[in-house]
């Protein structure tokens, strides 16, 4: 798996962000889901594009909360990213790291009509 890209961009006092990630989507027991093994977050619904949904706040959510506590570069090494802290720059984990160290991943990869899509995903912040 490619690594996916977490990058930050500062304008006019806003706080875009731009992400690529690679993500798992499901449907199990009429519900769909969307998980990101780089992030740990999940989103869901009784629709696809709910479950999109979902998981768009969940991320947004993420991401404000660790900037307001200025905790967003030691979650994302907590998470097996690599962090350049001088340059804003940040790398997720292997696909091979997130195995060995998520036992959950092993077992929705493992299920009959998961898929894999490359994802990107803009945010802006106030």
């Amino acid at each position: 798996m490619s690594k996916a890209r977490f990058q930050t961009i500062y304008n006019k006092g806003k706080y875009n962000i731009n992400i690529s990630l690679s993500i798992y989507n499901w449907k199990e027991d009429g519900i769909y889901y969307i998980y990101s093994p780089a992030l740990d977050i999940t989103g869901y619904g009784h629709k696809v594009e709910e479950a999109k949904k979902s998981f768009k706040q969940t991320l947004a959510e993420f991401v404000t909360y660790t900037d307001n506590k200025r905790t967003i570069f030691d979650e994302l090494e907590h998470l097996g990213w690599t962090v350049n802290r001088k340059k804003k720059r940040v790398h997720a984990p292997d696909m091979e790291d997130l195995l060995d160290d998520n036992d959950s991943l092993k077992e929705i990869i493992t299920k009959t009509g998961v898929q894999r899509i490359k994802q990107n995903i803009e945010l802006s912040l106030a």
